[in-house]
């Protein structure tokens, strides 16, 4: 049998190409494709990781924004180092925030979710003069920021459960055990003093 396969050792390495490179072609290169279109990994926070392509659109909005509000800017430095990196550094602590209300359980029912677009003056502009949400219009707002309804909304959903996970922490102070017994002691302390007087004139002659 090894002589077999000794004699007939250049049959058997072409069969073992013919093989290995179609498997090569249809899963190896499709793989590195799609591995291509997601873009190289960035950052990552916790289990959630941040892609060139997400970070260029997010950046791309950032510039959009600052655009509208300032005109004038200078496009060079919405282009920059620094600018780019501010725009992922937004992004980092986003995604962190959305794992500390995801940790939390910091979740946005749909009543709260209804009751603040109802109050968002960009929404209520969309009424009609009946009350009713003009669908059409929600849609085009919608989509001036690249998003369906359903997008903007999940996107606003987010953004009260992070604002709750940013409100414990505004709430909060920690005091340091310098800090605690100093105002203790102000309280608790009891201290004595003595006073003595200068007076100018017992040294106005000797002057």
């Amino acid at each position: 049998m090894f002589d077999t396969i000794r004699n007939n050792s250049k049959i058997l390495m072409g069969l073992l190409v013919l093989l290995i490179i179609p498997s090569f072609v249809l899963f190896g290169v499709d793989g590195y494709s799609n591995m291509n279109d997601r873009g190289a990994v960035v950052a990552k926070v916790g289990d959630l990781e941040i892609t060139q392509q997400e970070w260029d659109a997010m950046h791309q909005q950032e510039v959009d924004r600052i655009r509208a509000s300032t005109p004038n800017l200078d496009a060079k430095l919405l282009g920059s180092e620094e600018a780019r990196y501010a725009s992922l550094e937004r992004m980092v602590n986003d995604r962190l925030i959305a794992v500390a209300a995801e940790k939390q359980l910091l979740v946005t029912s749909n009543q709260r979710l209804a009751n603040y677009l109802q109050q968002d003056p960009s929404i209520a502009s969309l009424r009609g003069p009946d009350g009713k949400l003009d669908m059409e219009r929600y849609r085009q707002l919608a989509a001036s920021q690249g998003m369906t309804p359903e997008m903007f909304e999940a996107r606003v959903r987010r953004d009260l459960s992070n604002q709750q996970v940013l409100s414990s922490l505004q709430a909060s102070a920690v005091a340091t055990q310098r800090q605690t017994d100093a105002a203790l002691d102000a309280y608790l302390q009891r201290r004595e003093i003595q006073v003595k007087r200068w007076t100018p004139t017992d040294f106005a002659a000797k002057v």
